[in-house]
């Protein structure tokens, strides 16, 4: 397993996969997915054509062809004009951009992009990915680094004990991150962020039923009242 660095109270990252499997052609794919707490439906614009829309809460869109180059990203609510949210950036011709609308209605922000390393999900299996979503922005100066906060993640059946069990992934959620597809037997799995060295755990998913071929995106957010947050997101 990957070890992922995830965690505090995000609102809108643009995460880009590595390879350049997408279109040769001066385009990007891009998706978005909506973890916004209160929020409606959601589109996603690309300057002012819309490439997602209609993006319900805890859903992931289609993929879609976007302009690369500069480009300004925008969220509104679907089919109203006012943007809730923009971010200008720099579209890597050929890239695969997931954007992660999180946070709540009324304070969307777009974060640092990280790259990422989405794999391939299996027919057979139950693929399911962590996301991490942080706004904390790391200091050039060594110094001034804020603590880490480390955090264990174990994805169980829910009626799982920890004690004594492996987590799957370690992680430090001062920074934003999303990790590789993982592989499960199809069933019932429960996602829990733990203290490490303990059985404290600090954020849970509810139950999550998960078939062959399905896909899930549980993604962290930390709050800011230091309370932590899930969404699972049906890609």
């Amino acid at each position: 397993m990957k070890r992922s660095t995830l965690g505090a109270a995000a609102l809108f990252a643009l995460v880009a996969c590595s390879d350049t499997g997408g279109p040769s052609d001066g385009t990007v794919t891009m998706r978005m997915m909506h973890t916004a707490a209160g929020a409606s439906a959601l589109d996603l614009m690309v300057g002012a054509q819309v490439i997602a829309g209609g993006v319900q809460f805890e859903r992931a869109s289609a993929p879609a062809t976007a302009p690369g180059g500069p480009q300004t990203l925008a969220v509104r609510r679907s089919g109203e004009s006012a943007v809730l949210a923009s971010r200008n950036i720099t579209l890597t011709p050929g890239a695969e951009y997931t954007v992660m609308v999180s946070g709540s209605l009324g304070d969307l922000i777009l974060t640092p992009s990280v790259v990422v390393d989405t794999g391939n999900a299996r027919p057979d299996r139950a693929n399911l990915r962590i996301i991490n979503i942080s706004t904390i922005v790391m200091p050039t100066d060594s110094s001034n680094m804020p603590p880490p906060i480390p955090l264990d993640v174990y994805i169980t059946a829910p009626d799982a004990a920890l004690a004594g069990l492996p987590s799957q992934l370690s992680l430090d959620a001062r920074v934003s991150s999303y990790s590789s597809l993982i592989y499960f037997e199809p069933g019932t799995l429960m996602v829990r962020f733990v203290t490490p060295g303990t059985t404290s755990v600090v954020a849970t998913t509810a139950a999550i039923p998960i078939g062959a071929g399905d896909v899930r995106a549980v993604a962290l957010q930390r709050q800011s009242d230091g309370t932590w947050r899930t969404s699972v997101v049906v890609e």
